[in-house]
């Protein structure tokens, strides 16, 4: 994954960079950005800044008041993005979430410190490979985000909405098209990365009977408000693929053995 973000959010990263750098000095073991900004696929007013920080302790109550008034500052002065996950965490917690080191290897850029993936790989902390195994264990909480999403109620896998459509459906798209259609593709060994094009032109290949959902979720992507697709529409337009998609992730067979 490239590290050339795009422009206005690299102004961003550098920020939060440089003001986790004063913060946490000689204790902070390692920084990642996730999602969108890491992938160069942000759009503005819509993409979050998912950023994880990683120290050899618990965050200190000082810490914790610091992160969220950095939040909130670093907020203000970049209305670029629709909000700032500034997470900071002991590295004990990484080595119990093999989910977290998943992210971090596959769909992160680590901007500073070590590969702390690698150095829990050494300690016997193994992180998940892309296969069915990880996309059946995420199913119970796909489902929750389905259900939540077509009560029009807040879906767990996202931060609050925009409040412009166009753009909450933006995040709705990627969501249920780009990350559960990762996961869908991982199911059934054909995924190649979380990127955009990648998932796209694979469930192009797997699915081709959700095309019209594949060209309507293109078209969001690459110009929301032009595409003009209110949350609801798309989301009854997804319904059907993402309960399709659900089914066959929970049809595959996990391989055994080491």
């Amino acid at each position: 994954m490239s590290n050339a973000f795009q422009p206005g959010f690299a102004q961003l990263v550098s920020a939060v960079d440089a003001a986790c750098t004063q913060r946490f000095g000689r204790r902070l073991l390692a920084a990642y950005v996730a999602g969108s900004v890491a992938s160069g696929e942000a759009w503005p007013g819509a993409s979050d800044l998912d950023w994880f920080a990683f120290i050899p302790d618990q965050p200190t109550p000082a810490d914790r008041c610091w992160r969220r008034r950095a939040q909130a500052r670093l907020a203000d002065r970049f209305p670029i993005v629709s909000k700032i996950h500034l997470n900071v965490f002991p590295m004990d917690r990484l080595a119990t979430e093999p989910y977290w080191r998943f992210i971090l290897r596959y769909n992160a850029v680590r901007l500073r410190g070590a590969d702390l993936v690698a150095k829990l790989a050494h300690r016997g902390h193994r992180t998940p490979r892309p296969g069915p195994a990880i996309a059946k264990k995420r199913l119970p909480f796909v489902r929750n985000c389905l259900a939540e999403a077509l009560a029009g109620r807040r879906v767990p896998a996202l931060a609050e909405l925009p409040t412009a459509p166009a753009l909450a459906t933006r995040k709705l798209v990627r969501n249920f098209v780009l990350v559960e259609g990762a996961h869908l593709l991982m199911a059934m060994g054909c995924f190649q990365s979380f990127r955009q094009d990648d998932v796209l032109q694979g469930l192009h290949c797997l699915a081709p009977r959700w095309r019209g959902l594949f060209r309507a979720a293109q078209q969001v992507l690459g110009n929301p408000r032009k595409a003009n697709i209110p949350p609801r529409r798309f989301m009854e337009q997804a319904q059907p693929f993402v309960e399709w998609m659900i089914q066959t992730i929970e049809q595959q067979t996990v391989p055994t053995g080491p």
